[in-house]
């Protein structure tokens, strides 16, 4: 459970982390907006000093603050060409004629633009080039007489400083993407993450009790004219079984549930609730498997108790799954064993059996199992095997041997 727990503790960092203003939020979903602003900020200006102080050739200033308005309604697609329009345009305005650094707002917000959105070598060349256009229009305009000094062009501050916020923009915007596709990578690889281990936790519940119900079915079928008390007997094993089974499904699916509160405070609990290994065990004696539990000592079990829980829930899926693997595929099983044991600070679980019968085959779901139990295995560092055990004099009929080993006082993956 701990990983959805993980999801949703990714989602609410992404969430802090990329969190902007309502101010900033609304300009950046309604870009047009600032365009207009811009375009007011540079002809406002411009149309009011041509109205209260007509130049010369008003109708020039008028024509050059008109093709401004329109060469910046497209700075965010075409940021280099209207940078070098509109610096043309405001120097040849007869307004600019008196003044010492001529396009000094449309100057400005081009470049702010420019540096937005390209490269900063690219940046640097559109303002140079734009420092050059506004000398040379200005010293074009001196030679005609229509102004009297040459323009200031080159170190300007409002445009360096234009230049710089750009840079800074587009290097927070760059930085801000990054983090949202480094989180959204972790989201991705905790829902897989998620999602597999609740593909193992169904396989563990799903196939652990279909298996059990059905062989406590079959024996009671098989037992119920000859030995009626324990085809009963039986029958209320399945009964349990089959009620746990819904408790644990009703579990496992609450986990795919949407936000819920009061569930993600439980989450990191809820995975450990599980019976006890010797209630497992009971389980499937009573489905007819000939079974017994082997724990090393008394000071294992008490080492094993103050265990990590969710270690203690791998164990206890380990065995679970190694032994519905027995009762579904071991043949004429006569002797099955699961112990636990504590070797230089490992947990050894191993099942043995002396059947007959492969282990995985064509049957829907094969290996699942296994792979899960691999996972579990290595989740906190430990070994996985599994397979036949050779024949020998000690072990003429073979069988089948799971061994898992789980160093202790190492945390989860």
């Amino acid at each position: 459970m701990a990983n959805h727990v993980n999801t949703l503790g990714v989602t609410t960092r992404r969430n802090a982390v990329l969190q902007r203003s309502r101010v900033v939020g609304w300009f950046v979903e309604h870009p047009r907006v600032a365009d207009i602003f811009v375009i007011l900020a540079c002809v406002i200006p411009a149309v009011a000093t041509l109205v209260i102080e007509p130049p010369a050739h008003t109708w020039v200033g008028y024509l050059c603050t008109g093709g401004i308005a329109l060469a910046f309604w497209w700075r965010r697609s075409h940021p280099f060409r209207v940078l070098l329009i509109v610096v043309t345009l405001a120097t040849m305005n007869p307004i600019s004629a008196a003044a010492a650094s001529p396009a000094f707002l449309e100057s400005s917000f081009a470049l702010f633009a420019l540096a937005n959105v390209s490269r900063l070598r690219t940046t640097i060349k559109g303002y140079l080039i734009s420092e050059g256009a506004i000398f040379a229009v200005g010293s074009l305009l001196v030679f005609i007489g229509v102004r009297e000094t040459w323009p200031v062009v080159l170190l300007q501050p409002a445009s360096l400083v234009a230049l710089a916020l750009g840079v800074a923009t587009q290097a927070g915007r760059a930085r801000r993407d990054a983090i949202e596709e480094l989180i959204v990578a972790r989201e991705e690889r905790a829902a897989a993450a998620e999602r597999a281990r609740i593909t193992a936790e169904m396989h563990d519940v799903v196939g652990h009790s279909v298996t059990v119900m059905v062989a406590l079915a079959g024996g009671a079928a098989s037992g119920w004219e000859k030995h009626p008390e324990r085809a009963r007997a039986a029958l209320e094993q399945l009964n349990k079984v089959g009620a746990r089974t819904l408790e644990d499904m009703q579990r496992i699916l609450q986990v795919i549930r949407g936000q819920d509160d009061d569930l993600n405070r439980s989450l990191e609990k809820s995975g450990h609730n599980l019976p006890t290994l010797q209630e497992l065990v009971s389980t499937f004696q009573a489905a007819g498997l000939p079974l017994t539990l082997a724990i090393e000592s008394e000071q294992t079990a008490s080492r094993l108790g103050q265990a990590d829980p969710a270690l203690m829930t791998s164990v206890y899926r380990i065995v679970q799954e190694s032994l519905t693997n027995v009762l579904r595929h071991a043949s004429d099983a006569t002797h099955v064993e699961a112990s636990i044991g504590l070797e230089t600070g490992e947990v050894i679980v191993a099942v043995t059996d002396n059947g007959r019968g492969a282990r995985t085959g064509p049957t829907r779901g094969a290996g699942i199992g296994l792979r899960a139990m691999r996972e579990r295995a290595n989740a906190f560092g430990g070994r996985f095997s599994a397979g036949p055990i050779p024949r020998s004099e000690d072990a003429p009929g073979g069988g089948w041997l799971t061994r898992v080993t789980i160093p202790l006082g190492v945390a989860s993956r």
